[in-house]
Order: structure tokens, then C-alpha cells, then sequence
């Protein structure tokens, strides 16, 4: 078995500089000292299995990396500019010191998959690999034999988003039964820009908190820093524009 100082200088690129060693975060570009942080040793390298042997970035995710409290978040990469509403991250990876016993941080990773509504989450600390998948508020948690079980995983939670999608290209081409779709799961808060057209409307409207109730669409607007409540009947829509956090 490969251990982890060699796979670190098989596949970093690792130089020394005053007697200590660096090597260049593949996501940041910054330079980072490795002597005395085991786990940084073991984050670049799932980082590097991400980047290069995943085949997944950069076409199907985005990588980021010491983002809030987390080691590596991963989200489904962005395909329409348009369409960039806030999703929780596609799976969270924290980890540890090759030698630490991956159990110690069960709730660890069930705080952030909570906090961050996400629902995969792996514990990894080179030799082991811990998975975490939460549904209906219920966490499980299994061993993956290898790097390579990851993959199909995220693939997986990315094509629940590629709904979304689909029903965006279509309201942009005026479909209603898609617009509503999206305000029900983007628009029902203001954490979202939800920019749409009615017709005989002279200017696009920003709108949030969105609801459908007997056949109109409610939804409020800032008018000169006031809120106000305005509704719409469908034959009225003609497209949306556009969805971004």
C-alpha cells in the first residue's frame, strides 16, 4: 500500500524554501507550508483527485476550499449565467490526520450537513473514507472502499438540479406552469433576484416572496424603499429573466 508521504510526492508538487516544505493549493494558487499540517497534506490530496482524476472538474463542479468553516465544499458548476439561485452545497468534506479515527467527528459533519442543508458529507483521512448521506433529517453513514465511489455520488445529487434547469430554459420562453415551479422553490423568501417580464409592462420587475393562490401569482416589489404586495393573473407573464443569489 501507497503511503501517504509518497503519494504526496508522486502527485504535489512539493519544494522547499528555508528548510520547510510548500506546495501550491490547485484551487486557490496559494502557496501553503505543509511541514507540521498533517491534514493540509490530506485535503491537497483529495484535492488533486478532484482536479485530476475525478473527471468531473471543471465541466461538472465547482471546487472551494476553507469556505465557511468547511475543508471543501462542492457545488454543480454553473452552465446558464442567468440562472444562479442559491443551492446548498452538492457535498461537504472535512478532513483529518491520517492517523484519527474517523468516528471522533461524527457530529462533526452531521452539524455542518444540517446548518448547510446538504446532504452528502465525507469524513477522509487518507486511508479511510467515511460517507454521510442525510434523508428526511436521518443520517447514515457508511465506508467507501476508494476515491473513486465519489464520483457517481455527486453525479448523482448534481442531476437533481438539472430539473431546474430545464423548467428555467423554459420560462424564459414564457412558459407559466415553469415559472411557478421555480417561485415555489427559489422565490418564497427574498434570497433570491427573481427578475421576470408581464406584458404591457414597460420595465422588468424584481420580485420575492412569491406565492400562487386561486389561479394569481402574489408577489411583493420595492417601490422608492417601501414593500408593496402585487399580483399578476398568468395570462399576463411573458417571460423570466432571470434567477441569481
Amino acid at each position: 500500500m501507497t503511503s501517504l508521504s509518497e503519494e504526496i510526492s508522486r502527485k504535489l508538487n512539493i519544494y522547499k524554501r528555508n528548510y520547510a516544505e510548500y506546495t501550491k493549493c490547485l484551487i486557490k494558487g496559494r502557496e501553503i507550508v505543509l511541514d507540521g499540517r498533517p491534514e493540509e497534506k490530506v485535503r491537497q490530496l483529495f484535492i488533486y483527485f478532484l482536479v485530476n482524476e475525478s473527471g468531473l472538474f471543471p465541466s461538472k463542479i465547482d471546487i472551494k476550499v476553507e469556505c465557511d468553516y468547511h475543508d471543501i465544499e462542492l457545488y454543480k458548476t454553473v452552465i446558464n449565467e442567468y440562472f444562479k439561485p442559491y443551492c446548498p452545497p452538492l457535498m461537504i468534506v472535512e478532513v483529518k490526520r491520517e492517523e484519527e479515527n474517523l468516528r471522533n467527528h461524527e457530529k462533526q459533519i452531521e452539524r455542518y450537513l444540517k446548518k448547510s442543508c446538504s446532504e452528502i458529507g465525507i469524513l477522509y483521512n487518507y486511508h479511510q473514507i467515511l460517507l454521510y448521506t442525510k434523508q428526511n433529517a436521518v443520517f447514515t453513514s457508511n465506508y467507501l472502499n476508494s476515491l473513486k465511489d465519489i464520483p457517481p455520488l455527486i453525479l448523482q445529487s448534481s442531476n437533481k438540479l438539472e430539473k431546474d434547469i430545464g423548467e428555467f430554459e423554459k420560462a424564459v420562453r414564457g412558459s407559466f406552469d415553469s415559472f411557478i415551479y421555480l417561485v415555489n422553490k427559489y422565490g418564497k423568501y427574498q434570497l433570491n433576484r427573481i427578475v421576470f417580464r408581464l406584458k404591457r409592462e414597460q420595465l422588468p420587475i424584481v420580485g420575492s416572496f412569491f406565492r400562487f393562490q386561486d389561479n394569481k401569482l402574489y408577489y411583493k416589489i420595492y417601490i422608492q424603499d417601501v414593500q408593496q404586495q402585487q399580483s399578476c393573473d398568468f395570462q399576463d407573464f411573458e417571460k423570466l429573466i432571470s434567477i441569481t443569489y
